[in-house]
């Protein structure tokens, strides 16, 4: 007997692509001491507590680096909330939001980027999470958002790479602020920096330097299975700005809207 044809009242299942964000919020949130285990147990179990009260989109909690972000040691301290809302209106249902409560509450100090993709390539988890609006960037300070996934095998190489980068970074002129974090701590690592203009940036991308090296090595020895790569207009940053001096003045001089 022939295998029976589909019904045709049974209409076969699309999947829906994710949606590209036109706006995306970066909340970096730091605890204090004995709060640092239920921050690490909330990252690992975030799955649990997001609940039908949070709105549609892509909001995940993410560890950060030790020191300055950028260590391989993670700093449980301290995490980014990711949050790229389907509808940008729907903001005040996520700070309403148990997840929100739970990360925010106990922490004592939050700064919150919120951002509007400008250009960029690569994917994140296997997409394009961000709409881009190609406008140019560099008259305002802007951020500078990288996302890698490493190969297993090729881990020891990559962050072997790591320290030159950090002491580069660290000295690099026209980089107000700076921090690392990721999906795990030894595959992924992400980098957001804000840059005062766009030679400062590229001097420190594309010259001579150790980020330089590292990305050639990376591209001739194939140690990332995915990277992304996106520059961001800046929305409105807010928080404890007093925390951070130079974005801080960059704020009060009306560079950054505050």
């Amino acid at each position: 007997m022939p295998p029976a044809s589909p019904s045709p009242s049974r209409p076969q299942s699309r999947s829906v692509p994710p949606t590209r964000h036109q706006s995306v919020t970066f909340s970096f949130f730091r605890y204090p001491w004995h709060w640092a285990p239920a921050a690490f147990t909330l990252m690992g179990f975030q799955g649990l507590v997001k609940g039908s009260d949070l709105p549609s989109g892509d909001v995940r909690l993410l560890g950060c680096g030790g020191k300055d972000g950028f260590s391989i040691v993670p700093d449980f301290n301290r995490y980014c909330l990711y949050h790229a809302l389907d509808d940008p209106d729907a903001a005040p249902r996520l700070r309403a939001s148990r997840l929100w409560r739970w990360v925010a509450g106990p922490s004592i100090e939050a700064l919150h980027f919120r951002l509007r993709p400008a250009s960029g390539h690569g994917t994140w988890d296997g997409t394009q999470p961000f709409e881009y609006s190609r406008r140019q960037v560099g008259e305002r300070p802007f951020v500078v958002l990288t996302h890698a996934r490493v190969h297993s095998s090729k881990a020891r190489a990559f962050w072997r790479s790591v320290p030159g980068i950090r002491a580069h970074l660290r000295e690099a002129r026209g980089c107000p602020y700076h921090i690392g974090f990721g999906e795990h701590p030894l595959l992924t690592l992400a980098t957001f920096s804000v840059w005062t203009d766009l030679p400062a940036m590229r001097a420190f991308a594309y010259g001579q330097t150790a980020h330089h090296a590292t990305n050639r090595a990376a591209r001739a020895g194939h140690w990332l299975s995915e990277s992304l790569f996106a520059r961001f207009e800046i929305e409105r940053l807010s928080g404890d700005l007093a925390s951070y001096p130079a974005l801080s003045a960059l704020a009060a001089a009306g560079r950054i809207p505050a």
